[in-house]
C-alpha cells in the first residue's frame, strides 16, 4: 500500500484536523518500545492467526472501496456462537444444513472458520485486502487440515458491492465492516440478486454502526447485544459486551 492510499482514507474518515492529529500521535508511538501483541486464545489453541486489530488506512490497496473500509477486528468466538444459536432459533426458513454462510469483509477470516463448524452448505469468506485473503486462506488450510470444517470452505477476493451470490438460500453475516455509502451499495446488491426469491436471505449484522441503510429493503427481526464470555473481553481489542447484532429479513417487493 502507498502513503498517498493511506492519506485518502484517514481523510475520508478522520477529516484533515484528524489526519493531523493520528500523525502527531503514531509519530509519538514509535518513539516508545514495541513490544509482540498476545494472541488471543482462539489462535493458541489452532495454530491460526486471526487476531489483532488493523486500521482502515493501514487496508488500504489502491481499490476506490478502500475509503470506506472501518478496519479489521475478529469477532469474538463466544459472541459469535452465540449469535448463530439466537438466529438459528429465530426460525429461518430453511433449515441450517441448506443455506451458504457469506461472511462480508471476512478479514482473516474467524467468523468463517467457526461458521464452517455448524453444517452449512457451504461457508464463503468474502475480503478485498489481497494480505488479508492470503492470511484467511492459509487459516481456513489449517482448519480444513484438522478436520475441523464440517462443510466447504471458500476464500474469495472481491468488492462486497460486486459479489456474485451464490443459488439457493445464504446467509449474510457482518462484523461492522464499511462505511455507510459502500454498505449502501452491498444492501442495495443483495436487495436486486434476491428480489426474486426474499425468503433466500437472511442478514446478520454485528456492530450495527450503519444499521440505518437496511430501512428501505429490509424487515428487522430481532436485535440483542449476545452474551460474551469474560476470556473473549479480556482478549479482544474492542470487545463490547454492550454490542448489538441486528438480523434482517428481506421484505417482499
Amino acid at each position: 500500500m502507498t502513503v498517498l492510499n493511506k492519506l485518502r482514507w484517514s481523510i475520508q474518515h478522520r477529516g484533515v484536523a484528524g489526519t493531523l492529529r493520528s500523525a502527531v500521535n503514531h509519530f509519538g508511538r514509535q518513539m516508545q518500545p514495541q513490544s509482540e501483541p498476545t494472541p488471543h486464545p482462539f489462535d493458541v489453541e489452532h495454530g491460526t492467526d486471526t487476531g489483532g486489530l488493523v486500521s482502515g488506512a493501514n487496508l488500504a490497496s489502491g481499490h476506490p472501496s478502500d475509503r470506506f473500509i472501518e478496519g479489521y477486528a475478529a469477532v469474538p468466538p463466544s459472541r459469535f456462537r452465540n449469535i448463530m444459536a439466537r438466529w438459528q432459533s429465530s426460525q429461518p426458513s430453511h433449515s441450517t444444513a441448506d443455506y451458504t454462510f457469506v461472511d462480508l469483509g471476512c478479514g482473516k477470516g474467524r467468523a468463517v472458520l467457526l461458521a464452517s463448524q455448524l453444517g452449512f452448505r457451504e461457508v464463503v469468506g468474502v475480503e478485498l485486502n489481497p494480505s488479508l485473503v492470503a492470511i484467511a486462506q492459509a487459516n481456513a488450510d489449517r482448519w480444513i487440515a484438522a478436520g475441523w470444517a464440517r462443510c466447504p470452505i471458500r476464500i474469495e477476493r472481491a468488492d462486497a458491492a460486486e459479489f456474485s451470490w451464490p443459488a439457493g438460500p445464504c446467509v449474510a453475516f457482518l462484523f461492522n465492516p464499511f462505511g455507510a455509502a459502500l454498505m449502501q451499495r452491498v444492501v442495495d446488491r443483495m436487495a436486486l440478486s434476491f428480489g426474486d426469491r426474499t425468503s433466500d436471505l437472511e442478514v446478520l449484522y454485528y456492530k450495527c454502526q450503519q444499521a440505518s441503510v437496511f430501512a428501505e429493503h429490509f424487515a428487522l427481526t430481532w436485535s440483542e447485544a449476545t452474551a460474551i464470555s469474560h476470556e473473549d473481553l479480556a482478549a479482544d481489542p474492542v470487545a463490547d459486551p454492550n454490542d448489538e447484532t441486528r438480523a434482517y429479513r428481506l421484505r417482499a417487493q
